[in-house]
């Protein structure tokens, strides 16, 4: 992103100006920031650092060099190395939030979603379109926005969602593979870098699609975004099918 430039993405506008981000804020913004603010201080390099607000009202983060993982995905994460750098991120992010306490009285982007002992804030959206890449290495993980209570496998399901990825034929080609991925051995890579076991993710990943489609339909249809949006778009549908597809291929996917 260059100095000067300027994107959308799904909930906000957000512009380059010298070596920071700027953006407006939500209500979930403060929830975010007491959250990048613990990890800054756990000493995780990967995230934005949050530097305020400006005279506009919108939030400041630094800006974090690399090439944003959008489809068709840079090379490395064709590979199994790309897939295990993600993995050891995961892990040492869920160490250093693992004793993040959310102050009281904050919302997060799911409304009425309130943190309860043993419960982490993960990431809530990762997948590699999040990602940034450099020279082969994770250099970021951005847009934070999605954070939200959970448990610990589910940023790992979400990534082997959406990056080993268990989606499909459709969702690879996309992806810029030239031939079907091994998605036995591309999970197996992510897993084992985390320190998790492959048939807990997978279930983990069935749990997560089902919440997914009730928050599309229920959120959605209450017109709160982007579940609206995604609503509209078909995504529950859409879900529903990978949902299916992954119950069918599950023996296959887990050997």
């Amino acid at each position: 992103m260059k100095d000067g430039s300027s994107a959308s993405g799904m909930i906000n506008k957000v512009i380059r100006i010298g070596d920071t981000i700027r953006r407006p804020t939500n209500r979930w913004t403060p929830a975010v920031h007491s959250l990048l603010r613990h990890l800054e201080k756990a000493g995780l390099s990967e995230i934005p650092q949050v530097l305020g607000l400006d005279e506009d009202g919108r939030e400041i983060l630094t800006f974090l060099p690399g090439e944003v993982a959008y489809r068709p995905w840079p090379e490395i994460l064709h590979g199994e190395n790309g897939l295990t750098q993600i993995g050891t991120f995961i892990r040492r992010y869920h160490e250093a939030v693992k004793d993040f306490v959310p102050p009281e009285n904050i919302e997060w982007h799911v409304p009425d979603l309130d943190w309860q002992p043993g419960q982490i804030i993960r990431h809530g959206d990762l997948g590699p379109w999040n990602t940034l890449w450099s020279d082969g290495q994770l250099s970021g993980v951005i847009d934070w926005d999605f954070a939200e209570p959970g448990e610990p496998l589910d940023d790992v399901a979400q990534f082997a969602w959406h990056g080993v990825p268990l989606r499909g034929d459709a969702v690879w080609r996309k992806a810029g593979f030239k031939d079907a991925p091994d998605v036995k051995t591309r999970l197996l890579a992510l897993c084992t870098s985390y320190g998790a076991n492959p048939v807990e993710v997978v279930d983990s990943l069935l749990r997560l699609q089902t919440e997914e489609i009730r928050r599309i339909k229920s959120l959605g249809s209450n017109g709160i975004e982007p579940w609206k949006f995604f609503r509209e778009r078909g995504d529950a549908e859409e879900t529903q099918e990978e949902n299916r597809w992954l119950e069918s291929n599950r023996r296959r996917i887990l050997g």
